[in-house]
């Protein structure tokens, strides 16, 4: 079975590298798995969150949990019936790179497929840190869309 890893994030880039992901899955056939990932941060990257309480905590990961499954199902739903494909949906929690290239080598992808930047702070760098740092970790081939 040939893996492909779409991370999505809810940007027009992710989207974009979704449809390229579907383009490129169709001519490796009908065995092909792409897989649909959204990192939500977690929240002990969040300091002040901790000084408010664990009950903070909770509702924010409630907030994330419910954000990024909404995503999934969204792109799911907009790209069945074009694929033959098997698709599948992953929501983690982290750092978006470290838990990326993390999944792409557990699950053992063949490919990445990823928009040059998504929805952080940044949107404007050519090439965003999450991507450049999936570019430089991963140990299977990343292909970035770029998207001006």
């Amino acid at each position: 079975m040939y893996k492909i890893l779409v991370p999505v994030d809810g940007s027009e880039p992710a989207e974009r590298a979704l449809d390229e992901a579907i383009d490129l899955a169709e001519g490796k056939g009908p065995d092909t798995l792409v897989t649909l990932l959204y990192v939500s941060p977690s929240p002990i990257y969040f300091p002040y969150y901790s000084m408010v309480g664990p009950s903070l905590d909770a509702d924010v990961k409630e907030v994330e949990e419910k954000q990024g499954n909404e995503l999934l199902n969204s792109l799911v739903k907009k790209i069945e019936g074009k694929t033959k494909a098997k698709l599948e949906t992953k929501h983690l929690y982290g750092i978006a790179a470290q838990e990326i290239v993390n999944y792409a080598d557990d699950t053992k992808v063949n490919m990445i497929v990823m928009g040059n930047r998504g929805m952080g702070a940044f949107g404007k760098v050519i090439l965003g840190s999450v991507s450049s740092k999936v570019l430089h970790l991963a140990e299977c081939p990343v292909v970035i869309v770029i998207v001006k």
